[in-house]
């Protein structure tokens, strides 16, 4: 399950973040028509080109510019090293970029940035996971997965059970397949059966906080307000800057404490 929230910045790359199933390629030409070279482990994590990249999509809003740039010039593990950069603008390029192209081995580190200090990096990290998520099995299931979400956004639910089942059954430890399964149960009112996908989910992603959050309404639903806040502590663990989580605690704990 997914909150609905978004902010300008990221809608911009919104369709990206949807389609983006790149691999890194030596001599890609970058937005300018240049063929560069990998970026090694050699690059001072200080000042390292992905910055420049990222402070000219922010000025111009050129998101294919910035997608060009980055197949160009890094590899994913270059990225997820610039994740733990001391400068705020490397991890936020870094975090965007692996949104757009990285495969399951960008899933902790990216769902560690929902820890930073900056606001920005966070909402960043938490577009970017679902992209992340979006691409974490074969192509073939992946693509699967586009149809299956199709037919949710149609309000198809019996043919899109009917493809999740056989999805998940192909591939049981792809975590988003589950999560799909988990809103169409919610969409039919089945919180049960919902929290139980949630559960598994998370069981193989840990930092599926869309699930941790579906699995919360679930229980609130079910009026089953202790499970309700033990799900919402497991999403401050790794969300701890989630204001809506912890005011959710604190709410449904004064009401526990009711006479």
């Amino acid at each position: 399950m997914r909150p609905t929230t978004e902010r300008p910045l990221i809608r911009c790359l919104a369709t990206f973040l949807a389609i983006a199933c790149f691999g890194f390629e030596i001599g890609i030409e970058a937005a300018d028509g240049r063929r560069l070279p990998l970026i090694d482990k050699g690059e001072s994590e200080m000042t390292p080109v992905l910055v420049r990249y990222y402070q000219s999509f922010i000025e111009t809003r050129d998101a294919d510019a910035f997608l060009q740039n980055v197949l160009a010039r890094y590899t994913e593990g270059t990225l997820i090293r610039l994740l733990d950069s001391s400068e705020t603008d490397a991890r936020r390029a870094a975090v965007l970029s692996l949104g757009l192209v990285g495969g399951a081995s960008a899933n902790t580190p990216v769902g560690e940035r929902m820890k930073d200090d900056d606001p920005v990096v966070r909402n960043f990290a938490e577009n970017a996971l679902w992209g992340i998520w979006s691409r974490a099995d074969t192509p073939e299931n992946n693509q699967e997965l586009t149809t299956v979400r199709n037919l949710l956004s149609e309000e198809k639910l019996d043919e899109a059970m009917s493809r999740v089942n056989l999805l998940i059954d192909k591939a049981p430890r792809f975590a988003e397949a589950w999560n799909q399964r988990a809103i169409i149960h919610f969409s039919r009112g089945d919180w049960e059966k919902s929290a139980a996908d949630c559960r598994k989910v998370i069981d193989l992603n840990p930092y599926h906080y869309g699930a941790i959050s579906g699995m919360a309404q679930c229980h609130l639903r079910a009026d089953q307000p202790k499970q309700a806040i033990e799900a919402f502590r497991m999403l401050v663990r790794i969300q701890p800057h989630n204001t809506a989580a912890l005011d959710a605690i604190e709410t449904l704990e004064r009401q526990q404490r009711r006479p």
